[in-house]
């Protein structure tokens, strides 16, 4: 099978796929995940300083691996996603995803036309750089690309529904850092209150009733981890290269700090 559908296997076998966050440009760290056991990077190109070259190598380091490649992009923007997707990444990730349009937008910019997208034509590693058919890509491409929209505004909760309904959408992840920023906003204006743990169950208890994997960041702790499974999560970024590192840099040296 390939990397994502192992990635799918797993969550479809009641186990939690796990992934990291990816910041650094240089794609040993996607290896390095992919050969430590994790079942994704999650490539960040909406907060990480990363080019078009560092994703491209991301994507490959992360398939000889064995862990899916998913990109978070700055922008639901068709002419920014088309030169990502022709890589042949196994998905994207869409912040801000706030209502039903922005959620069709991202869908139909991973789409070719035959099939209702605006995608434009153009794949290169995506058919194995020509060794694979690209009219036979293009009439197989619909559902190639994992699209994972992210809910982190009061507005995208309120819209979960219509988001949801969206065809095309694979997947709902939870950006609790922006939502809780998002409802303290929200919450200063008076009127109806929200409250981020009573949001981040109702969205957990919605996406799960919809069949829809649902993704969420978390640490390692784990009870903590049990616990998000049993609400119903499906796949969890769990860890962060740069912290990582920092973490393990500064373990190492606290015993001689003093000296």
């Amino acid at each position: 099978m390939s990397n994502i559908e192992n990635f799918k296997k797993k969550m479809a076998d009641g186990k939690l796929a796990k992934g990291v966050f990816v910041y650094f440009g240089d794609s040993i760290v996607s290896e390095m995940t992919g050969m430590a056991g994790y079942d994704f990077v999650w490539i960040d190109a909406e907060h990480g300083p990363l080019d078009r070259q560092e994703i491209l190598y991301h994507i490959i380091a992360a398939k000889s691996s064995g862990c899916c490649s998913f990109i978070r992009i700055p922008i639901a923007d068709p002419a920014y996603m088309k030169a990502i997707l022709d890589m042949g990444p196994d998905g994207l990730i869409f912040p801000f995803t706030n209502n039903r349009a922005a959620a069709e937008l991202a869908v139909n910019g991973c789409r070719y036309p035959r099939d209702g997208g605006v995608r434009g034509q153009g794949p290169q590693r995506a058919i194995n750089y020509g060794l694979t058919g690209e009219m036979d890509y293009i009439e197989s491409s619909r559902d190639r690309v994992f699209k994972i929209m992210q809910i982190e505004t009061v507005e995208g909760y309120e819209n979960l529904d219509e988001i949801m309904d969206v065809d095309g959408v694979d997947s709902i992840f939870i950006g609790a850092a922006d939502l809780s920023r998002s409802i303290e906003a929200f919450n200063m204006k008076g009127g109806k209150q929200y409250d981020l743990d009573e949001v981040y169950d109702d969205i957990c208890k919605r996406v799960k009733a919809r069949g829809i994997p649902l993704g969420v960041a978390c640490g390692t702790d784990r009870e903590d981890v049990k616990v998000l499974k049993e609400k119903g999560v499906n796949w969890i970024a769990c860890n962060n290269d740069i912290r990582c590192l920092a973490t393990s840099l500064r373990a190492a040296i606290e015993p001689i700090m003093d000296i």
